[in-house]
């Protein structure tokens, strides 16, 4: 009995410090953004208005639906690169069976832009297997362009969450149930599609799960393959743009030519400046400046710079 209540304020403790944590870095976080979400940023009142203009702009719509496309697809090819391997690695013995397991692992180890990167440089515009159509066929495959790119990289990244999570579910089917459909003349395909698919089906669910939702939350990916039109890049984009007044407009053309246009205006404000400070200095600085060429353009001939007049005080200077 005496025994017992160390161990019960030991668990009771390390439970308290578990809950403290979820609740300080996951609950309360959580909890203030969906609060936030529905509250009217003027007034604090209860509204739905945020929702309304996040679906009312085409551009957050357009990312909306790109994300959604991209983790739907990406869920689609992760599952035709995971399936066959979990169903061959469990029902069959062979050699590289576990090797096989182990190397399906190794892409969640890595970051996703490393994969990216890796990805880019094969499958790329430039990369090797595009260099080889290019030079024995004479075309390419645009393989990392636009979402194609994102959902290819995705898949192959994230794929092993549907092996791992569909591998246990296999391996904890009964066989005898497998035996008893053999029995009743179930073979092959229509074995697994009627009978141990649907056994797996929790196994491969959680894995898809997860898929889907890293795909939709994923920066590194899109950012790295230049692609912009997705929900967690508008995000990163935003939020790294506080303060500023024309937010993740930086790589636009029109931003470039009016950031032009206000540098040649300070430049010409300060020779105006300048012109009223030192005559002489604006005088040979507009000279300088207006090329002949220009000045016929116009329709004038060039100024004519003419040396500045002196006044000689006393005794002229002996040369």
């Amino acid at each position: 009995m005496t025994n017992s209540i160390p161990g019960s304020w030991g668990t009771r403790s390390a439970a308290l410090l578990i809950f403290a944590f979820l609740l300080l870095f996951l609950v309360i976080p959580v909890s203030k953004v969906i609060f936030v979400a529905f509250q009217d940023p003027h007034s604090g009142s209860f509204t739905l208005i945020n929702f309304v203009d996040f679906f009312n702009t085409q551009l957050f719509r357009e990312s909306f639906l790109n994300s959604l496309y991209v983790a739907s697809m990406s869920v689609i090819l992760a599952s035709i690169f995971a399936i066959p391997l979990a169903y061959f690695t469990t029902r069959f013995n062979f050699g590289g069976a576990v090797i096989i397991q182990t190397l399906g692992v190794i892409p969640l180890i890595m970051p996703p832009f490393v994969g990216a990167v890796a990805m880019q440089l094969l499958f790329g515009d430039n990369g090797s297997i595009n260099l080889l159509l290019d030079e024995h066929f004479g075309f390419t495959i645009p393989f990392m362009q636009g979402l194609n790119g994102v959902i290819l990289v995705e898949s192959i990244h994230y794929f092993p969450f549907i092996l791992i999570n569909l591998s246990a579910a296999l391996d904890n089917i009964d066989r005898a149930m497998e035996e008893s459909a053999q029995n009743l003349g179930s073979y092959g395909v229509r074995l697994f599609r009627r009978i141990v698919f649907p056994l797996a089906m929790p196994g491969y669910i959680a894995g898809a799960a997860l898929v889907f939702l890293k795909v939709f939350d994923d920066l590194g990916t899109p950012l790295l393959l230049n692609v912009n039109n997705m929900l967690a890049p508008q995000a990163y984009l935003r939020i790294s743009s506080i303060g500023r007044s024309r937010p993740g407009t930086a790589r636009h053309p029109q931003w470039g030519r009016d950031h032009s246009a206000r540098r040649r205006r300070g430049r010409d404000k300060a020779a105006r400046a300048g012109s009223q400070r030192d005559p002489k200095t604006a005088r040979s600085a507009a000279a300088t400046t207006t090329s002949p060429s220009q000045s016929r353009s116009r329709g004038r001939s060039p100024p004519m710079i003419r040396p500045p007049s002196r006044r000689i005080i006393g005794t002229p200077a002996i040369l």
